[in-house]
């Protein structure tokens, strides 16, 4: 049934209720992760050192395009990994004088204490029941349903009781996609709004959120389509083309606010880099149709049943939620079937579901039960909410141990480099890579997330550095200008220890450092220069067919023996001084993007993509020659920026323009 929706027109004890619900949730999360805020960690086989050394040089890529030159031969800023989670990073550290590191264990507290927080604002909003969205946000705080439906392991009762989304966060990488569920609550509330009402604020408000997750994590489009079909689904006593209208709007609007941060190279290359050779994920297969035919069908009973179960379009919709949100990953681990890339992520998505469909489904039983029967029940649940507490502050102590982070082999190992081999590009392995930039400069051949690389010919040289022989494995770091390779041992403090044959460069390559059972190679000359003046003959025409398909990566490296003066101007500007000949060209083991631009004596010269994705031009200089580069972002990536800034004129618009109100 329609309802105001103006906080104004809540009564004040419902709205003093829910203040002091809030507050409650509030306390209960912050008592079970305020050891995040104080302790600083160093969990090394996480994902946390993409976003503190985002964090540490996010400068103002925000408001132009950057170049990032530290990870993958150097990529576009819009493609190190969604922003918004370093840049709360980044603004936590600058306003308490923090380290990164740990403003970064800041922002992931926040994002944990939110989801419950935002979950209890949706529920409440939409059903007008204070006291049952705080217990569906108690239940979702203290409890992981997922671990019955998909348990780690052995079946066990206690599975549910696990503090895992906590593990998630601080052991592992899971906090950008958390505030992704942490806005999704918002999305649904706002778009539910717009349906019902129509407003305009609320259309912005969906759109802002939207935008906002997005900015969080590439999960975020695909939660809120979920979301946006369950609404639609639900609202079954109106119109759906309208409710359809109304989402393909807002969705449209929310991908302007965010296009800055998206643009479509990007979604392009992460559909491409879930098919490398090193990460295949196989999002589509013959199977997948078999996924989708099993969500089909429930979707098609639950049509037909719920009508029947309940008139109330929240219940409705909680209950294709939920079905929908858990059936991703039901499907993926019992069916072992997909449709959508990493499936089993989707559990936050599902808990947050499942808490509102079970407290929501029991609501009337709880009602008409006995007062004195039901003040029992609540005390027995406040009970074992306060052992909950308890169990998750323990975890909590067990998952971030004191440590200190510049002590580790991350640490030791992209130091030493950073000092005896300034400026040259290094192969870093695994954990390594991950953090080499939270504590150096040392650009890196690989280095970024492979879920967004940007060049899929770096991705198949990962192959062939970790898999292949050394002949296959130096054909690769040399036509990439690598200069040092480490290289763990099998003993090796380095978490993933990922190389196939890591003795393989022995007695082939010069030792530069060993510690803690890894060891750096002199791969090159101990040069910065990325720069070659090479014949055309030997550039790299043909993108290699496979790993061990090297000749020309061969025959290109013998090239490039003589680097040539080769000078960084900032991040976007690179000079080269050289001396040429007709029939050479300069090759440059940059990645080649649209946004570099080039002029040889002021004269300007087209820069071409070679079979690695590298750049190279044809300066047709006799003698002295100079080029200059500077980056500005091309065409595409200054357009989506111009978009989302002309999004955020008209989301203002929408938001304070002055409502008209009929007598």
């Amino acid at each position: 049934m329609p309802y105001d929706d103006r906080l104004a027109s809540t009564p004040a004890r419902e709205r003093w209720q829910a203040s002091v619900y809030a507050i409650v949730l509030a306390a209960v999360n912050v008592v079970v992760c305020f050891r995040l805020f104080r302790v600083p960690g160093a969990h090394m086989n996480s994902m946390h050192g993409f976003w503190v050394a985002i964090a540490q040089r996010i400068g103002g890529s925000w408001f132009h395009p950057t170049w990032w030159p530290y990870w993958h031969e150097g990529i576009p800023f819009e493609f190190t990994y969604a922003p918004l989670v370093p840049a709360l990073t980044a603004i936590w550290s600058a306003m308490r004088g923090i380290s990164e590191l740990l403003a970064f264990q800041a922002v992931t507290a926040i994002v944990y204490c939110l989801v419950p927080l935002t979950l209890f604002l949706c529920a409440w909003r939409l059903t007008r029941a204070p006291g049952y969205s705080f217990a569906a946000a108690l239940l979702y705080s203290l409890t992981s349903p997922i671990g019955l439906l998909i348990p780690e392991g052995a079946f066990h009762w206690n599975a549910m009781l696990d503090s895992r989304r906590l593990f998630l966060v601080v052991v592992w990488d899971d906090t950008p996609h958390l505030l992704a569920v942490a806005l999704l609550p918002l999305t649904i509330l706002f778009m539910a709004r717009a349906m019902e009402t129509g407003g305009r604020r609320y259309y912005a408000a969906a759109a802002l959120s939207i935008a906002a997750a997005t900015y969080s994590s590439a999960f975020a489009p695909v939660i809120t389509a979920i979301a946006a079909l369950c609404l639609i689904a639900a609202f079954s006593n109106q119109g759906y083309a309208r409710n359809i209208a109304i989402a393909a709007v807002i969705g449209i609007f929310a991908y302007a606010l965010s296009a800055a941060f998206l643009p479509p190279s990007l979604m392009s290359a992460m559909r491409e880099s879930s098919t490398t050779p090193m990460h295949a994920d196989k999002v589509w297969t013959l199977g997948s149709f078999a996924a989708l035919a099993i969500i089909a069908l429930g979707w098609i009973v639950l049509w037909k049943l719920l009508p029947r179960w309940t008139s109330d379009w929240r219940l409705r919709f909680f209950a294709f939620f939920a079905y929908s949100m858990t059936g991703i990953p039901l499907v993926a681990a019992y069916f072992h079937r997909q449709f959508l890339p990493q499936p089993l992520r989707y559990a936050p998505e599902a808990e947050v579901a499942l808490a509102l469909l079970i407290v929501f489904t029991l609501r009337p039983w709880f009602g008409r039960m006995w007062p004195f029967l039901r003040w029992a029940l609540v005390v027995l649940l406040l009970a074992f909410a306060l052992e909950q507490i308890q169990r998750y502050r323990l975890n909590m102590r067990r998952y971030l141990p004191p440590a200190d982070a510049s002590a580790t082999i991350e640490s030791r190992a992209s130091l030493w480099a950073d000092g005896n081999l300034p400026g040259v590009r290094i192969f870093f392995p695994g954990s390594i890579a991950q953090w080499a930039n939270v504590f150096s400069k040392v650009p890196q051949f690989s280095g970024e997330s492979w879920s967004m690389a940007y060049n899929p010919m770096e991705q198949l040289g990962l192959v062939a550095i970790y898999y292949g022989d050394a002949r296959v494995s130096l054909a690769w770091l040399r036509a990439f200008g690598v200069g040092a390779a480490a290289v763990p041992g099998a003993n090796s403090e380095e978490f993933w220890k990922g190389m196939v044959k890591p003795e393989k460069f022995e007695g082939v390559l010069p030792v530069l450092w060993r510690d803690g059972g890894v060891t750096i190679y002199k791969v090159a000359q101990g040069v910065s220069s990325l720069a070659h003046v090479i014949p055309e003959a030997a550039l790299v025409r043909r993108a290699p067919k496979s790993f061990d398909d090297i000749t020309d990566m061969e025959r290109y490296a013998a090239a490039a023996e003589g680097p040539v003066d080769m000078q960084w101007d900032g991040v976007n500007r690179i000079h080269i001084r050289t001396t040429q000949v007709p029939g050479q060209v300069v090759s440059i083991q940059i990645s080649y993007h649209p946004g570099w631009h080039a002029a040889a004596n002021g004269r300007d010269v087209r820069l071409h993509p070679d079979g690695l994705g590298l750049m190279w031009l044809q300066p047709e200089c006799n003698g002295l020659c100079s080029v200059d580069l500077h980056y500005d972002g091309g065409w595409e990536l200054r357009i989506c920026r111009w978009i989302s800034v002309l999004a955020f004129v008209i989301l203002l618009i929408m938001f304070f323009r002055p409502v008209k109100r009929t007598a």
